[in-house]
């Protein structure tokens, strides 16, 4: 498996000299020994397409595009052989996603761009977090969402985030979408009970991990929430 990147190399080299047999023999290694690379799928498109394999490079393409279904590339490199094959309905179908996902959306870069601009902002978050710098994480999240407002892995990064540096009526706010869009996401409603516990309102915590146990019955950290819920609860009647 640690092969494949070397062969992909030599692939690419050999491509660039026109040696398209060559570069479809290493492709063809690469693609069948290991993790499955788009990028090498889409090579080896374009390598059976330059000596005359149009169909078999109509398939590369295929599998390309399997493993990365947001290949603008190989969405047009599959239309452009479409077309010389006579399928043109095809190739047209193929060429309309490509321009779908080649096209700015409402962030204002291309579908793929915006994807891994957010993902980027994502990591640099958690990096952030991990390192304590919960203000910068914050601000990646929110950068991120502005990208890609309906992820909601992100979503629930910034209520962590905002629950960990005390802005609890914040991470409501934001936890209460999560919720919205995925009522029963565990990790969601966990971190929105507690938000609302370490607000001081005991009886949304506790509505809210008594849901969780219902639709999660097997989870233990409830367990632990709500013991600690009825300590508090005890604490507050005690004083």
């Amino acid at each position: 498996m640690e092969a494949s990147p070397n062969l992909l190399s030599l692939a690419k080299e050999r491509f660039a000299v026109r040696d398209y047999h060559g570069a479809a023999l290493l492709l063809t290694s690469v693609t069948e020994e290991g993790p499955a690379f788009a990028d090498a799928f889409n090579l080896l498109g374009l390598s059976l397409a330059m000596v005359d394999r149009a169909d078999d490079a109509v398939a590369a393409f295929d599998q390309a595009l399997r493993v990365n279904p947001r290949y603008v590339e190989a969405y047009l490199n599959r239309a452009v052989v479409l077309n010389h094959l006579g399928r043109e309905d095809e190739a047209r179908v193929s060429m309309t996603r490509a321009a779908e996902l080649g096209a700015p959306d409402e962030s204002g870069y291309p579908a793929v761009v915006a994807n891994k601009l957010a993902n980027a902002h994502l990591s640099l978050g958690h990096d952030y977090r991990a390192a304590g710098a919960l203000e910068l994480a914050i601000a990646q999240y929110r950068r991120a969402l502005e990208l890609r407002p309906q992820f909601n892995d992100i979503r629930l990064a910034l209520g962590r985030a905002l629950v960990e540096h005390g802005r609890h009526g914040e991470a409501v706010a934001v936890l209460d979408e999560v919720l919205r869009v995925r009522p029963s996401w565990l990790d969601a409603m966990l971190l929105r009970g507690l938000a609302a516990y370490l607000q001081g309102d005991l009886d949304a915590a506790g509505t809210i991990w008594n849901d969780a146990s219902m639709r999660h019955p097997e989870e233990p950290r409830l367990e632990i929430y709500r013991s600690m819920l009825e300590r508090r609860r005890q604490e507050m009647s005690d004083a």
